[in-house]
C-alpha cells in the first residue's frame, strides 16, 4: 500500500515538471524567437502585448515625473483656484449703509494694493474694486474725471475695460466747493457730458444709479446741448434696475414723447426701485408712463416732497400696473395739498396685496371707508399715517376698523396713527395679536385716556417726542 502511494506521487511530480518545461518553451518562443517562426495568432498576440507594455511603461514614467515635480514645487498662494482667492479677498470688504436709499452696500475699496501684486490677482480684484463707485466731497470732481478717463481710454492704456465692471454709481453734487479763479460755487458735477459718458462706457452691467443734484444752479433751458441725455441712458443701460434722483429740476418743456425725461420713462428697462426726492416739474404723463414701463417689476416706490404734478390719478396708475409693490413712501411739499384720497388707497389695497411698508405723511383725505381695507394687507409691517383719521377733517377712523387692522396685520412692527380710538382698552387687546410690534406712535386727540400700564404689558416704554409741539403726542418703543 505504501509502495502504491509512492508511485502515484512520482507520477504527479513528473506531470507537473512536464507542464513547466512546455510553458518555458512557449515563453522562449514568444520573447526570444523571431516573429516569423511563430504561428499567425501568436504573432498578433506578441505584437499587441509589446505595444501595451510600452504604453504602460511611458505612463509610469510620466507619473513618476509628475510626482517628482510635485515634491519639488511647494504649494503657495498662486496654486489656489480663482474662486478660493475671491473668497479670501472678500474678507477685505466693508459694509456701508446708504442713508439715502436705506440699503447696505458691500465695498471693496481696500483691494487696490491687492490688484497690483500680479496679473492673476489683478484679474480677480479689479471686478470687485470697480463694481461700486461713489463720488462726493471735495475731491469728487477730480475723482470723477479720472474715472471717466480710465473708462474712455480703456482700449489703449489700461489692462481692463473698467467700465464693464461697474454695477453701481453714486454722484453727489457738492455745495461747498469754490472755484478760486472765478470766485463762484462749482456745484454741478452731474452734467450732460458726464451722463452721456456713463451711458457710453458703463452701460454693460450698470444696475444702480444714484444722482444727488445740488439745490442751487441747474441747467434747465430749452437748448438741446443743456439737457441731460436721459434717452441715451435708457437705451444703453439695459440692466438698470434702480434709479434714485434727488433735487432734480426737470426742464420745462412741452409734454410728450420729445421730453427728455419722458423718453427715459418710455424706453428704460423695467425698474425694481424708483426713488424721486424733491424733484420738480416732472410732468404727470411721465409719472404714468413710468408706472406702465416698470409694471410688475417695481417693488419700491419713493416720491418725497413732490409738487402738484403728482396727484391721485398718477398714484392710481402705479397701483394698477405695479401689483408687486412692497415699499411705498409718498409725500408732498408744504405748499401743495396732499393728493392721496380714498380712491387711490382702495386701488392700492386691492391690487398691491404684498405691501409691507406704507408711509403717507400728508394723507389727510383718507376716510374710514378706505382705511378698513388695510386689513387685507397680511404682509404689512410698517404703517405711517400721521395726519389721517383726525376729527378736524371729519374722517375719524372707527374703533372697529382699528381693531380689525391690529388683528389682521399680525406682522406689524411700526404703527403711527392719529386716532382717538387707538387709546381704548379694546384696541389695546387687539394689539396683543401683534407680537412683533416695536414702535407705536399715537397722537392722542383726547387727553387723559391713555393708561401707561396697558402698554407696559406689551413691553413698550413711553417717552415724549422732543420734536413735537403737542404735549399729548406719545411714542412707545420696545424695551431692549
Amino acid at each position: 500500500m505504501a509502495l502504491e502511494n509512492q508511485l502515484d506521487v512520482e507520477t504527479a511530480i513528473g506531470g507537473v515538471a512536464h507542464q513547466i518545461q512546455s510553458s518555458q518553451l512557449i515563453h522562449h518562443h514568444l520573447y526570444q524567437g523571431s516573429p516569423s517562426q511563430l504561428p499567425h495568432h501568436l504573432q498578433s498576440f506578441n505584437s499587441s502585448f509589446s505595444t501595451s507594455s510600452s504604453e504602460l511603461e511611458s505612463l509610469d514614467k510620466e507619473r513618476d515625473q509628475a510626482e517628482s515635480q510635485d515634491r519639488i514645487r511647494p504649494t503657495g498662494i498662486h496654486s489656489l483656484e480663482p474662486l478660493l482667492l475671491r473668497y479670501i479677498f472678500s474678507f477685505l470688504a466693508i459694509q456701508h449703509y446708504d442713508y439715502l436709499n436705506h440699503r447696505t452696500h458691500t465695498l471693496y475699496n481696500h483691494l487696490g494694493p491687492v490688484s497690483l501684486v500680479c496679473k492673476s490677482w489683478n484679474n480677480i480684484a479689479s471686478p470687485l474694486l470697480w463694481q461700486e463707485r461713489t463720488f462726493h466731497g471735495w475731491k469728487a470732481g477730480e475723482e470723477l474725471n479720472v474715472f471717466l478717463q480710465l473708462t474712455e481710454n480703456a482700449d489703449f492704456s489700461s489692462t481692463h475695460e473698467y467700465g464693464e465692471f461697474v454695477k453701481r454709481i453714486e454722484i453727489i453734487d457738492s455745495h461747498d466747493v469754490v472755484d478760486k479763479q472765478n470766485g463762484q460755487f462749482v456745484i454741478n458735477w452731474i452734467t450732460p457730458d458726464v451722463v452721456l459718458a456713463l451711458s457710453e462706457h458703463c452701460s454693460k452691467r450698470l444696475r444702480d444709479l444714484t444722482l444727488v443734484f445740488a439745490t442751487g444752479r441747474q441747467v434747465s433751458t430749452e437748448q438741446e446741448e443743456g439737457l441731460i441725455p436721459w434717452g441715451s441712458l435708457a437705451e444703453s443701460c439695459r440692466r438698470l434696475f434702480m434709479l434714485s434722483l434727488t433735487n432734480y429740476i426737470c426742464p420745462i418743456l412741452p409734454p410728450g414723447n420729445g421730453h427728455p425725461f419722458h423718453m427715459f420713462a418710455a424706453h428704460t428697462n423695467p425698474l425694481t426701485e424708483l426713488v424721486l426726492k424733491r424733484c420738480k416739474n416732472i410732468p404727470a404723463d411721465t409719472f404714468q408712463q413710468l408706472a406702465r414701463t416698470c409694471g410688475k417689476a417695481l417693488t419700491k416706490l419713493v416720491l418725497l416732497d413732490s409738487d402738484e404734478n403728482l396727484g391721485a390719478p398718477e398714484m392710481i396708475e402705479f397701483a394698477r400696473h405695479c401689483p408687486n409693490l412692497r415699499h411705498l413712501n409718498v409725500s408732498w411739499i408744504e405748499t401743495v395739498s396732499p393728493k392721496i384720497n380714498d380712491e387711490a388707497l382702495l386701488e392700492l389695497t386691492t391690487n398691491c396685496l404684498r405691501l409691507e411698508y406704507i408711509s403717507l405723511l400728508d394723507a389727510n383725505e383718507i376716510s374710514d371707508l378706505s382705511f378698513q381695507t388695510l386689513a387685507k394687507l397680511r404682509y404689512l409691517r410698517n404703517l405711517i399715517l400721521p395726519r389721517a383719521g383726525t376729527t378736524q377733517s371729519g374722517m375719524a377712523f372707527r374703533q372697529e376698523s382699528l381693531i380689525l387692522l391690529a388683528k389682521s396685520c399680525k406682522r406689524l412692527e411700526q404703527l403711527h396713527l392719529v386716532a382717538p380710538g387707538a387709546t381704548t382698552s379694546r384696541f389695546f387687546e387687539a394689539l396683543l395679536f401683534c407680537p412683533h410690534l416695536q414702535v407705536l406712535v399715537i397722537v392722542e386727540l383726547c387727553k387723559g385716556l391713555l393708561i401707561d400700564q396697558r402698554f407696559k404689558t406689551l413691553g413698550l416704554a413711553k417717552y415724549v417726542d422732543p420734536e413735537t409741539v403737542e404735549a399729548y403726542k406719545l411714542v412707545w418703543h420696545k424695551k431692549t
